[in-house]
C-alpha cells in the first residue's frame, strides 16, 4: 500500500509544475482601456492607397486610437454591436479588452462611448419587454426593435 501511494505521490509532484503553467496559461489576462474611434478597415487600407477585397471588407473593423495605433476587431460577441450598427461607427468610444497574444487584433469585452466628454455605456433596449442587450436586434421576446442607448456612467463605477 505504501509503495502504491508514494507512486501516486511522485507522480503528481512530477506533473505538478506542468500543472502550474497550464492554469497559468489558461487565466485570463490583464485587459486595458483603448480610446478612439472604430472605422471600416476598407477606409484604413483605402487612404494608404490600396483596397480589401469585396468581399472581405464587411467583415475587418479596426480602433483607431487617439495617437493612431490601429487594432483590428476579433469580430465576437464583444464588438459585434460595430458590425451590426454603423451607428456606433465613427465615434468616440472607449474599448476595454485585450490583445491577442502575439498580435495587434482587439478583443473586446466592454464598450463605451463618449458623449460630450463624458463616458456612457452603450446598449440595446425594448421599451416593451424592458430587456437590454448588448447588440442591435429585434427583441427576441416580443419581436419588436430594439433601441440604442447611452447611459452616462455615474462616478465611482
Amino acid at each position: 500500500m505504501s509503495r502504491r501511494l508514494s507512486l501516486v505521490l511522485a507522480c503528481v509532484l512530477g506533473l505538478a509544475p506542468f500543472l502550474v503553467a497550464a492554469a497559468e496559461k489558461s487565466a485570463p489576462t490583464k485587459t486595458d482601456d483603448y480610446n478612439g474611434k472604430v472605422v471600416p478597415l476598407a477606409d484604413l487600407v483605402s487612404k494608404a492607397g490600396s483596397r480589401l477585397d469585396p468581399d472581405a471588407a464587411p467583415h475587418w473593423l479596426a480602433l483607431v486610437t487617439e495617437d493612431g495605433k490601429v487594432y483590428p476587431l476579433v469580430k465576437d460577441s464583444g464588438s459585434r454591436m460595430f458590425f451590426k450598427d454603423p451607428a456606433l461607427l465613427k465615434r468616440p468610444m472607449r474599448l476595454t479588452g485585450r490583445l491577442v497574444p502575439g498580435s495587434q487584433l482587439l478583443r473586446v469585452t466592454a464598450v463605451h462611448s463618449y458623449i460630450k466628454g463624458e463616458l456612457h455605456e452603450v446598449y440595446y433596449w425594448c421599451d416593451i419587454c424592458s430587456i437590454r442587450r448588448s447588440e442591435k436586434n429585434v427583441c427576441e421576446c416580443c419581436g419588436g426593435p430594439m433601441e440604442l442607448r447611452f447611459e452616462r456612467v455615474k462616478e465611482g463605477r
